[in-house]
């Protein structure tokens, strides 16, 4: 009979960690990890806004004049422009605020 998932994956965690840790020492997997890293930042800080505001993802295209399906795109992580965002930004009624921080490994 097979473990349970929950088992297996406790049991097999560290070696994930390690898996990770090893695969941030190159170079050009970390740039893919970090890009995608920030796409789903900007993904969930605007997910998180909407739900705030109580909008629906029609709701908001329709205050924005952002197509619906530019914002189920941005909510699964698709790259977007400062121009889009901004416009979903003033349709909440919140400032966008983009922050280019320090550079880190993870």
């Amino acid at each position: 009979m097979s473990k349970d998932m929950h088992e297996f994956t406790m049991e097999h965690t560290g070696d994930l960690d390690a898996y990770f840790a090893e695969m941030m020492k190159d170079s050009s997997y970390r740039e893919v990890y970090n890009e995608e890293k920030n796409k789903m930042a900007s993904a969930m800080a605007l997910l998180e806004a909407r739900e705030e505001a109580g909008l629906s993802q029609q709701k908001l295209a329709d205050k924005s004049g952002v197509p619906k399906t530019t914002i189920v795109r941005i909510e699964n992580g698709n790259n977007t422009s400062i121009d889009t965002l901004t416009k979903l930004a003033n349709a909440l009624g919140r400032p966008l605020n983009l922050t280019i921080g320090p550079a880190s490994m993870a």
